[in-house]
């Protein structure tokens, strides 16, 4: 049996996704974010700070140290302001008082356990997605999203994300992206992260399918165990873009005098996105539960074929132990003629051995008549 694709745990566990192991400690005071990173430092990267510029005709992207002006922002110009890294919270705290963003959403910023969600704080929207991330499983990853009038502020905790495309679109003008506002920068960011969502579903589809082919060998113990992982990985990723779709729903709610009507009918397009992942997600976890029915039954029916050729040995060699048995009494023949007298005859093994056969031979004709050897 070839091995199983990608790289499935062989024990038992409970799944728990990464980003659900930790939780703020009880008690802290609401909207202080010291002491939800504290513990978080060893495991956070330095904060890395890329603000991008566009309009129509112009666009500029650098890298700078802190957001330290208090120039008033241009509407006419999209500012992106995509921030990698919470270990530092002076920049934090710099970003929440140049743009007046409210601490219980930074606090929400620094515990990277929140799910998808959606508030809205005056002026400023709060979104939080769920990024996917890595090879291995289901991983994701917390990206928090402000929009202030004309700028975007992105948070994340690691450098590295599905972003790109987005950048691109907007270095090299391409789409309508240069030519909208900062709304529709919210909504680019949005989709790219619940695109990134196909391909994990994609390449469950095709661990699946694998499986489905690996099943004609049932001899791999952990095939059962695989596909209880995978389950409870679509389980999860069902939840995950759920989440989503709530938030977007609020977001639309609550975006009234914030949001262009255009981006609403891109942001609707991105809701059918996650409708057609939940769908996908139900799907494979019914072929999940298909296959693992499909495995158990093929595994009974070997075990059935196994007992099934042990139970005819048995019934042949039953009556042939039956024979063997009786010539196997030691009576002695010198007390009665009728003890044995089988055993004074020359053809006495000859004949033992004929009955024997015979009773094989016509218990296999019977069991062949019955179709029980087929």
């Amino acid at each position: 049996m070839g091995a199983l694709p990608g790289k499935l745990p062989q024990r038992l566990r409970v799944h728990r996704p990464r980003w659900a192991r930790s939780r703020a400690k009880v008690g802290n005071v609401p909207g202080d974010m010291s002491s939800d990173v504290s513990s978080k430092k060893k495991d956070t990267v330095p904060s890395h700070i890329r603000v991008i510029q566009y309009d129509g005709r112009t666009h500029l992207n650098e890298v700078v140290e802190s957001i330290d002006s208090d120039d008033p922002a241009n509407p006419d110009v999209v500012t992106w302001i995509d921030l990698h890294g919470i270990r530092d919270m002076e920049v934090l705290r710099s970003l929440g008082r140049r743009f007046g963003l409210h601490p219980l959403a930074l606090e929400d910023v620094v515990q990277m356990d929140q799910h998808a969600k959606m508030e809205r704080y005056g002026e400023t929207l709060f979104f939080i997605a769920r990024m996917p991330v890595g090879d291995d499983g289901f991983q994701t990853e917390q990206v928090s999203v402000f929009l202030v009038g004309s700028t975007v502020i992105t948070i994340q905790e690691h450098v590295g994300d599905c972003l790109d495309p987005v950048r691109e679109r907007i270095s090299r003008a391409m789409g309508r992206i240069r030519d909208r506002g900062a709304d529709y920068l919210v909504y680019a960011i949005i989709d790219a992260i619940i695109d990134g969502y196909f391909p994990i579903i994609d390449r469950y589809e095709r661990h699946l399918s694998e499986m489905a082919e690996l099943l004609q060998d049932n001899d791999n113990d952990n095939l059962p165990m695989h596909l209880h992982h995978i389950r409870a990985d679509l389980l999860a990723i069902r939840k995950t873009v759920q989440q989503h779709r709530d938030a977007l729903r609020m977001l639309l709610r609550e975006g009234d005098g914030i949001l262009a009507n255009d981006t609403r009918l891109y942001l609707r397009d991105c809701q059918d996105h996650i409708g057609q992942l939940m769908e996908a997600a139900d799907t494979d976890r019914e072929t999940c539960g298909e296959l693992r029915e499909l495995y158990f039954a093929l595994l009974g029916q070997k075990n059935n074929d196994v007992i099934k050729v042990l139970t005819i040995i048995a019934t042949l060699f039953i009556p042939m132990s039956f024979v063997a048995g009786i010539y196997g009494m030691n009576f002695d023949q010198k007390a009665s003629p009728l003890n044995m007298p089988e055993l004074e005859w020359s053809f006495g093994y000859p004949f033992a051995l004929s009955v024997m056969m015979v009773l094989a031979l016509s218990l296999l004709y019977y069991l062949y008549r019955k179709g029980w050897l087929t």
